[in-house]
């Protein structure tokens, strides 16, 4: 089945979203002004099912978000329309999805915000990482944007999203494990500025 983002349907949707979030958690955004221009992976941790959204909130309207999400999100007809039309693509973590990858990379170098959970999924311990995120900024050049989104979140909680400071790998690094974890160690040290 093939999957169509609509960038409108995103540029309408996530202002909504953004005031839901604002009467429901109250949520602030600290550093937005770290996020850089043109493509870019967002790394955020990962602990509720709210994460996504908060992290496209977060990146605002303005900018075109693509997200990985993985492929057991798509088995509903209608909401794997919605999600893939708000920018979320299938990814199979039980192998290397090509497909994935190659539109993960045509995303970044488009000009897109790619959202990535180097965690690969809620629940992780906090050390838990995937190669997945490093690889694909290595990969695409592209700067890589930190983010540390509050962890649990509740009614009126003033959920926090903090935006690091990009920075970018060193293109000819095969280390991907070690930089998959400089990702996490940097998403972390963010939780101090909540």
């Amino acid at each position: 089945m093939k999957f169509k983002y609509h960038r409108w349907f995103q540029w309408l949707v996530v202002p909504f979203v953004a005031l839901a979030f604002h009467i429901y958690f109250g949520y602030r955004i600290i550093g937005r002004e770290n996020i850089p221009e043109g493509g870019c992976v967002v790394c955020p941790n990962h602990i509720q099912l709210s994460d996504p959204p908060f992290a496209a909130v977060a990146l605002s309207h303005r900018t075109p978000l693509r997200l990985m999400a993985k492929k057991e999100l798509f088995k509903n007809k209608v909401f794997s329309w919605l999600i893939a039309a708000l920018g979320a693509f299938p990814i199979d973590r039980e192998g290397a999805d090509i497909t994935a990858i190659k539109t993960a990379l045509s995303s970044v170098k488009a000009g897109q915000k790619l959202i990535i959970f180097p965690q690969g999924t809620r629940g992780a311990a906090e050390g838990e990482t995937k190669k997945g995120a490093a690889m694909l900024a290595v990969k695409s050049r592209a700067p890589i944007l930190p983010m540390y989104i509050t962890e649990g979140k509740g009614f009126r909680c003033r959920a926090t999203v903090v935006i690091g400071e990009a920075f970018t790998p060193d293109p000819k690094t095969k280390e991907y494990g070690a930089l998959a974890d400089d990702i996490l160690r940097r998403i972390y040290a963010l939780k101090e500025k909540v």
